[in-house]
């Protein structure tokens, strides 16, 4: 009777032990999946990233670009003014001089 007492408290034991193990490896194998999981998302998050500088960096060449256009433009513009100006002065100074 006592050995049969003792073999169930052993096999109580083995069982405990064999749930805590399955538990613990199951929580594992759980951890893992969760793991390759948030690799994946960080893999694509940085693939994203990659575009978004890519794409970056063509719309500040392309900003850059347009406003280096604006300038000249801006300068011939200016330019024009001031010859138009200059233009104007001596014209006057003409018509004085021929008076």
């Amino acid at each position: 009777m006592l050995k049969s007492l003792i073999k169930d408290k052993m096999d109580l034991k083995d069982k405990i032990i064999g749930m805590a193990l399955v538990a613990l490896i199951s929580l594992v194998g759980w951890n893992l999946h969760e793991t390759w999981g948030m690799k994946e998302e960080v893999f694509k998050l940085q693939q994203g990233q990659i575009v978004l500088s890519k794409q970056i960096k063509k719309n500040s060449t392309f900003v850059k670009q347009k406003l280096k256009q604006l300038k000249k433009k801006k300068d011939k513009k200016v330019i024009n003014q001031e010859i138009k100006k200059n233009n104007k002065k001596k014209k006057k100074k003409k018509k004085l001089q021929d008076e």
